[in-house]
């Protein structure tokens, strides 16, 4: 029979399943304190969270979940797996966990789900390409304003070139 303690785990794993708009497990074997350390404020900018339960209490948290896509997640729950929960952006904290890969070869990712599709590794490789929420909003931006700005452009030109006529004008009535 379960203890209280576990009972509560399991129930805040539920809680962090439900919310997150993203969940990436890794395997986090060989990775040092001071490592796990900087990972972890990584992720934090990114308004991600890492945690690490035992494997066998979020298989149960995934087993109660209502979500049918994280039922094939538990198949990436073998050794030691840290998990990242996103809340806000889906994809900024998997962005940071493969900045921090990139000079380091001991944290292999084995599975996401994101907005509520699994993924496997090699797909989750894929999405951390897709640029962030940001980029895409800035971008959108730009090609609305570059209309906008070539407008005024050539209405200031019409403008421009009027007060030029009248001044080369004005110049010639004084001479």
């Amino acid at each position: 029979m379960p203890n209280e303690k576990n009972k509560q785990i399991v129930k805040n794993l539920k809680e962090k399943l439900q919310k997150a708009k993203s969940i990436t497990f890794a395997d986090y074997t060989g990775l040092s304190a001071g490592d796990a350390n900087d990972l972890r404020s990584k992720i934090k900018e990114s308004n991600g969270e890492t945690l690490v339960a035992k494997n066998t209490l979020m298989k149960v948290a995934i087993e109660e979940s209502e979500n049918k896509e994280l039922q094939e997640a538990k198949n990436d729950l073998e050794g030691q797996i840290m998990t990242v929960f996103s809340y806000e952006d889906a994809i900024a904290p998997i962005k940071a966990l493969f900045d921090f890969l990139e000079d380091k070869d001991f944290l292999n990712i084995k599975g996401a789900v994101i907005e509520g599709v699994y993924n496997t590794k090699e797909k989750v490789q894929q999405i951390k390409d897709i640029p962030s929420k940001e980029e895409l909003l800035s971008k959108l931006v730009g090609s609305l304003n570059s209309p906008i700005s070539g407008l005024v452009s050539v209405t200031s030109g019409v403008q421009r070139k009027f007060v030029q006529v009248l001044h080369s004008l004005s110049e010639k009535k004084e001479a």
